[in-house]
């Protein structure tokens, strides 16, 4: 008896099985009551649920659109590839500008001091932008542009034809020299840099503006660009060219020996004659005062990395690439011209391989038998125009070889040490 009694004492008492259920019903109603109220609350102090509807489509839009911008940012940045390196690439587009820039400069003949200095280029309309106070009614076929920014003058592609064969107006001492700078919305921006005090400086953030320097030389290192370049020492790690000073001394002896120092840059009969053009970096206050004399004098167009005293452009490019000249009506999109440039040196140079490869029924020219020890090496081991890093299986050559502007669109291998001041301005300075 004594053991069931504990037997029957030690028997736990079950609930049902309905209890269990019966209170998660009953503790998840007064959780949903709580938050009703407190929601309720909430958009009291919100000023009612209109406000409180408008509040939440608002902040979902903008978190939509903040996950959302890198992959439009990079979509544009894309199609502004696209369309440069089309531009470029395409010889017929290099002489559309020039000859925009040259209809223009004859079609303001009788306005002193207007100057055409840039062009916009998209499919169907090129519009030239031209600084001039006030601006003068266009002649046909140019007509005035209604949209607000910089005032231009525009024009149909279709309408091209009609165009009067442009020719420099006296005191034009420079043939155009253009240079892609960037995209503008869908329009590709070109810039003359022989239109103004033909001294050029790149400010800004220091990668950014290396960048956009090595594409403008290596733009005016192409075939038919109308400029011979010279690379100082000091532009781009990869190159070692001469020193400033020596390149200076150069072009002051040689406009000595022409004594008429704007005879290295007019046109010839043919109007072919080369512009030189010198790209810098870091000129000290002296090389600047030098530089600016050369480019007043017309004797060369000089492209500096950095802040230069004297008279000038100052293109300032912040780390997105944004290049903007307020003083010029210049705001572009230059982070695409890169590889834009590149993609156009390369064309380049599969247009140089078929023209230089034999055509058929012609005998191919007979290699020598001895094998020299400088021999020649082809297009492709040349090659160092690479959108990355180089290629590390590619072997090093002599750093005292003299590379053209085009092979410094080469990415740098670490970024460069130099800091300069790169407060934006135009116009005279003084150190």
């Amino acid at each position: 008896m004594t053991t069931a009694a504990a037997t029957h004492g030690s028997v736990i008492a079950l609930g049902k099985p309905g209890d269990s259920l019966l209170t998660v019903v009953i503790v998840a109603v007064v959780v949903l009551l709580l938050l009703f109220l407190l929601l309720r609350h909430v958009i009291r102090k919100q000023g009612g649920w209109r406000r409180f509807r408008r509040g939440v489509g608002r902040e979902l839009a903008l978190t939509r659109r903040a996950f959302g911008e890198p992959l439009r940012a990079y979509r544009r940045h894309r199609r502004g590839v696209r369309a440069l390196a089309r531009q470029l690439s395409d010889p017929r587009g290099g002489l559309l500008v020039r000859r925009l820039l040259d209809a223009a400069a004859a079609a303001l003949t009788d306005a002193p001091g207007a100057v055409p200095h840039a062009v916009r280029t998209e499919p169907g309309l090129a519009a030239v932008q031209i600084a001039a106070r006030p601006l003068p009614e266009p002649p046909a076929p140019w007509e005035t542009s209604d949209e607000p920014g910089p005032q231009r003058w525009e024009l149909a592609l279709t309408e091209e034809d009609a165009l009067p064969q442009g020719r420099p107006r006296a005191g034009a001492h420079l043939r155009p020299l253009p240079v892609a700078v960037g995209m503008a919305d869908d329009a590709c921006v070109h810039l003359d840099l022989a239109a103004g005090p033909r001294l050029i400086t790149v400010e800004g953030d220091i990668a950014a503006r290396t960048r956009l320097l090595q594409a403008l030389a290596a733009q005016l290192d192409r075939p038919g660009s109308g400029a011979s370049v010279t690379v100082t020492d000091g532009v781009h790690p990869q190159h070692r060219g001469e020193r400033l000073d020596t390149v200076l001394r150069e072009l002051e002896e040689t406009a000595e020996e022409h004594g008429e120092t704007e005879g290295a840059g007019e046109f010839d009969e043919s109007g072919r004659a080369a512009t030189t053009v010198l790209v810098c970096a870091a000129p000290s206050p002296e090389q600047a005062r030098r530089l600016s004399a050369l480019a007043a004098s017309g004797t060369a167009v000089c492209l500096a990395d950095g802040r230069v005293a004297g008279h000038s452009w100052a293109l300032r490019v912040d780390a997105r690439g944004r290049v903007a000249a307020p003083e010029l009506g210049l705001d572009a999109d230059s982070a695409p011209l890169g590889r834009a440039v590149a993609a156009a040196v390369r064309a380049d140079r599969r247009r140089l391989r078929r023209e230089s490869a034999p055509r058929r029924g012609t005998p191919a020219p007979q290699r020598p038998r001895t094998r020299e020890l400088r021999e020649t090496p082809s297009l492709e081991e040349t090659e160092i125009l690479q959108e990355g890093l180089p290629d590390p299986d590619r072997p090093v050559t002599d750093p005292t070889r003299t590379t053209s502007g085009s092979d410094l669109l080469a990415e740098p291998t670490s970024a460069t040490t130099r800091e300069h001041t790169t407060a934006a301005s135009s116009g005279t300075r003084e150190d």
